[in-house]
C-alpha cells in the first residue's frame, strides 16, 4: 500500500568542486497537489552550505535550469524522470 502523502526522494546531479555541493532536482508531491505552480525545486543538496534554489513552474523549466549549471541531455532526462514522478503528477512535466 503506498503513501499518498510520500514525496519522491530528490534525484542528485553533478557536485561542483568548488562549492562542495551538487544539485539535485526535487519535486513537490504536497505543493503540486495543492494546485501549485512552482513544484520543481533545483537546489543545493548539501545541507551545509545552500548556494542556490530555483523553483520552477515545470520539468521543462527545470531541465533548463540544469543545463545552465551543467550538461544535461534534456529529452533523455525528461524520458527518465517521467518514470521517477507520481503517475498523478506526470501532466506537471
Amino acid at each position: 500500500m503506498s503513501d499518498s502523502n510520500a514525496q519522491p526522494k530528490p534525484i542528485r546531479y553533478k557536485w561542483d568542486p568548488e562549492t562542495f555541493t551538487g544539485y539535485q532536482l526535487r519535486f513537490d508531491a504536497e505543493g503540486a497537489a495543492k494546485g501549485g505552480h512552482y513544484c520543481f525545486h533545483v537546489e543545493d543538496w548539501n545541507c551545509r552550505t545552500v548556494t542556490h534554489e530555483w523553483p520552477c513552474q515545470d520539468l521543462t523549466e527545470a531541465l533548463e535550469v540544469l543545463n545552465r549549471l551543467f550538461s544535461v541531455d534534456i529529452e533523455e532526462e525528461r524520458a527518465r524522470l517521467n518514470a521517477w514522478l507520481p503517475a498523478e503528477y506526470r501532466a506537471a512535466t
